[in-house]
């Protein structure tokens, strides 16, 4: 079952049960464990402390521009309510509109009024709903920490406060901001929510897309904070760290892609670690430290930041491409490192631009061919540049091509000479004109062949 009504006991003069919650969260009050059962067992305690004298009542008929307040002589909290409702429950049918605060010392809020509305916060607030016909603008730019619940509509969250630590669950078509310093913030988006984050200033943001979510997270600008993302959804999810653009954030990133896959972008600081599971994922890394892992039988393409990092084609992977040292849109040339080893079942691709240092490990998988294109061009920015590479498990079907960052002609490195490697490991050194090295273990320089075409790449592969 998808969305539940759930009720709210005013007590607006001795009149109990008159505001109707609508909520977009899948499963209804009897689902155990869902949002909507804990939803509905807050708003029943909370009930019970209002019309047991314990907390502070004040109902907002924006609508009509109504007022209803009770305050028993000694409270523990104080609940304020922006809604459509009158002190008796009759709904005002006129426009639920405008820009309101939260009153001083309130602790709990709910907003359940069609219509849009800006509501500022007022720094004591613990707990925030918003009904699913409500459509909010909220900030919350001074106070503790709270629990925020989108449970519908389409909703901003803006967060600027210092040192809180926030838990927002999103339901609907909602953007949550979370732009301040020293908090440790959660995201939950579930049901059919299509969530919006973005992550600024220096907090630390927990996000978990659930049942039929679609999220997207980006880093502001020159932010410096961290992300763990956390796919259960069957969606495909898209995180982009302002690793692109002329002001990077120096964040982290750490990603499960669950079953979902989709599009993670790691943080310029590095140390990122992007996970995939059965969904197919793009992987791009963002600085040193990094670990990339595509696990899905479809495909997978991962593409390696600056710095050393290693990039993994999983065991039960099917095709696998991978890019090291090439040049992206925003963040232009870099130099990587580092290690890149596959265990797919299918075609693996290896890419490589400009590195000062990477081993490629091919498949052995049955049914598996590894391809491997070392670009050279100096217009292009992708030179290997008198790097070293080592090749292993260069075997049959395999292939080492030369050639541009076109792909329709030899780079600007070409084949010096083929020899034996005289290290300890054995196999064959080749040298291009730019000072690469390139070392395929394992292999002879007997068993080489080379062969160029009609554009003039050259392709190299075992003649035994």
């Amino acid at each position: 079952m998808s969305g539940a009504t759930l009720t709210i006991g005013g007590a607006f003069n001795s009149h109990n049960g008159i505001v109707s919650v609508p909520s977009s969260f899948w499963g209804d009050t009897s689902t155990s464990g869902s949002v909507n059962q804990l939803l509905e067992n807050y708003l029943v305690s909370l009930t019970a402390s209002i019309t047991g004298g314990t907390y502070a009542f004040e109902n907002n008929d924006i609508a009509a521009s109504g007022d209803f307040v009770t305050v028993p002589a000694s409270v523990s909290g104080s609940f304020e309510e922006f809604t459509d409702v009158d002190s008796v429950g009759g709904v005002t049918t006129t426009s639920a509109s405008g820009a309101y605060t939260v009153s001083s010392g309130v602790t709990d809020v709910l907003v359940q009024a069609p219509g849009n509305m800006t509501l500022a916060g007022n720094g004591t607030t613990n707990n925030v709903v918003f009904g699913a016909n409500s459509n909010v603008n909220y900030t919350q730019s001074i106070g503790g920490s709270a629990i925020i619940v989108a449970a519908g509509g389409q909703n901003v969250i803006n967060v600027t406060a210092a040192n809180v630590n926030d838990i927002v669950a999103s339901s609907g078509n909602d953007t949550v901001v979370f732009n301040g310093t020293g908090g440790n913030d959660q995201i939950f988006a579930a049901g059919d929510a299509t969530t919006k984050v973005f992550v600024g200033g220096s907090d630390a943001a927990t996000v978990t897309a659930s049942d039929n979510a679609q999220v997207g997270v980006l880093f502001i600008q020159r932010s410096g904070g961290t992300l763990d993302f956390i796919n259960n959804s069957s969606h495909a999810q898209t995180v982009f760290s302002a690793a692109y653009g002329s002001s990077q954030g120096v964040n982290s990133v750490t990603v499960n892609a669950g079953a979902g896959g989709g599009l993670y972008v790691g943080g310029v600081a590095g140390n990122n670690s992007l996970i995939g599971g059965s969904g197919a994922v793009t992987l791009v890394g963002g600085g040193p430290g990094d670990v990339l892992e595509g696990n899905s039988s479809v495909s997978n393409f991962l593409f390696g930041g600056s710095g050393f990092e290693t990039l993994l084609g999983g065991t039960g992977s099917a095709n696998n491409l991978f890019a090291v040292g090439l040049p992206y849109p925003g963040i232009g040339a870099l130099t990587a490192s580092g290690l890149v080893s596959s265990n797919g079942s299918g075609y693996q691709s290896f890419y490589i631009g400009n590195t000062n240092g990477e081993t490629l490990t091919g498949s052995t998988v049955t049914g598996s061919l590894n391809s491997y294109v070392v670009q050279s061009d100096t217009t292009g920015g992708n030179t290997v540049g008198g790097g070293n590479l080592v090749i292993t498990n260069f075997h049959a079907g395999d292939y080492l091509y030369l050639e541009d960052a076109a792909g329709t002609a030899l780079g600007s490195a070409s084949i010096y000479s083929i020899s034996a490697d005289k290290g300890p490991h054995g196999g064959t050194d080749i040298y291009l004109t730019d000072n690469t090295r390139i070392q395929l273990l394992g292999v002879s320089a007997a068993q080489i062949s080379t062969v160029s075409g009609s554009n003039g790449i050259v392709t190299m592969y075992l003649n035994s």
